[in-house]
């Protein structure tokens, strides 16, 4: 692997066997590790009202504003769908408020539930002064509370009860009628631009299949390391992503505050050594790596991005609804990502995490699996099976089990904007649009 030598690495099979078999082994450990602790904190119980709770509450709701009444049918979907308890403690409010409109009903809502802890004991007797005329919570716990449930409008309405009894919560209720509303546009508006894009990977989706036998403008790049190196390259990877992300855990641990430097400070070193690790093995600078990868002038590239981004939403559509019958509805595969986004305070962090996960993680991820693994494995195999392959690992990396069907069908479509354009910059395109419209979707609703 000498830089100078401007030669792929090709390393003879004496020793590069047993150090993959090393490798891969320890790769599996650290997978298995990781996987423990982070199954270990989804199964702990969310400390407040999650994204999905905040969206499903908008749709629930926001018709019922609007004229439509919310049936039974309706409230036991939303039940089914929601487990965490800072979600069902969001719909006990939402029930309370429907409830002490009809002037027949009990004027003391049944709460069947609460959260765990100390915090969950306050939510109860929050819930029974608003009401059950119980005593009233003092401003700091009914701060509290309105952070763990979200923030929005059953936050607010639990809010204005509590506020009647001190001389009248109605401008809140105002208020938070007027900002739902406006939520329920805008998730309107975004529900419409998916099927929107969805039509339209259709389209695209049928002209690649119509066209399928047609030879690509351009091939994939051209990779001259050998088998053995390219899985030394992988898995020597792998090992770095998890060390450095470990690493900076354990190193801004004592300043909590923090926390929302480790997503780019991992990113920033497991990318560098990757970059550095690929370039070494097949003898190239920077510069003319990204030459190879990325080929011509960009608008070919960036305009088909468009075509793969909504073919990418088709395909996801289609997994996620298919997922969604064999998984348990309250695995969420982005809660630790939804917790720190929602956590962000400042435009400083907030435009530090979205640069990592809109623009550093696309570059570098789609050079690994698109520009180098894809190519790497289309040698030697079938073109189709190179694709599931490298969408499969792509997805498997991130290490969330509930998520793999979803990452794996979106690093499908990526594979076939790469395979199409014969260059990067159309993955990233897609790659980056995807995580930052993921990344804002979630500060609207954090």
């Amino acid at each position: 692997m000498n830089p100078d030598s401007r030669t792929p690495w090709q390393p003879h099979r004496s020793w590069a066997d047993p150090l993959i078999l090393l490798l891969a082994l320890l790769s599996l450990l650290a997978a298995g590790l990781a996987l423990r602790v982070r199954g270990q904190a989804v199964r702990r119980p969310a400390e407040q009202a999650s994204l999905q709770g905040r969206m499903l509450e908008v749709a629930l709701v926001g018709p019922s504003l609007m004229g439509r009444k919310v049936g039974a049918k309706d409230w036991a979907k939303a039940e089914a769908q929601l487990k965490e308890p800072w979600d069902q403690a969001l719909l006990a409010v939402l029930r309370a408020e429907q409830e002490a409109r009809k002037p027949e009903t009990n004027p003391v809502p049944e709460l069947q539930t609460t959260p765990p802890g100390s915090a969950g004991e306050g939510f109860r007797r929050a819930f029974l002064a608003a009401y059950g005329g119980g005593a009233l919570p003092d401003r700091a716990a009914r701060a509290d509370l309105h952070r763990r449930l979200g923030g929005g409008y059953g936050a607010d309405l639990l809010e204005a009860r509590l506020q009647d009894r001190e001389g009248g919560g109605e401008a809140l209720r105002l208020q938070s009628r007027a900002a739902l509303i406006k939520r329920f546009l805008g998730l309107g508006a975004l529900g419409f631009l998916a099927l929107a894009l969805a039509a339209g990977g259709l389209g695209l989706g049928i002209y690649l299949l119509a066209t399928s036998d047609r030879k690509p403008d351009r091939p994939l790049p051209e990779w001259g390391l050998s088998g053995r190196a390219s899985a030394l390259v992988m898995l020597t990877w792998f090992l770095a992503y998890f060390v450095s992300g470990n690493a900076v855990g354990l190193l801004l641990h004592p300043w909590p505050g923090l926390r929302w430097l480790v997503p780019a400070l991992t990113y920033l070193l497991h990318a560098g050594f990757g970059l550095l690790l690929i370039c070494r093995a097949e003898g190239l600078g920077p510069a003319a790596l990204w030459q190879r990868v990325a080929p011509g002038r960009p608008g070919r590239d960036l305009a088909w991005g468009a075509g793969f981004l909504a073919l990418a939403v088709l395909l996801v559509l289609v997994a996620a609804l298919l997922s969604s019958l064999i998984l348990r509805p309250d695995q969420n595969p982005q809660r630790e990502l939804q917790e720190l986004v929602r956590g962000l305070s400042g435009w400083g962090p907030n435009l530090v995490l979205f640069a990592t996960v809109a623009l550093v993680a696309p570059c570098f991820e789609e050079l690994l699996f698109r520009g180098f693994l894809l190519p790497v494995l289309a040698r030697h195999q079938p073109m189709a099976l190179a694709l599931a392959l490298s969408a499969l690992l792509f997805g498997a990396i991130h290490l969330q089990p509930a998520g793999l069907p979803v990452l794996s069908t979106l690093g499908l479509a990526m594979g076939l904007a790469m395979r199409h354009t014969g260059s990067l910059r159309t993955p990233i395109l897609v790659h980056g649009a995807w995580n930052g419209g993921l990344f804002l979707l979630m500060r609207a609703f954090g």
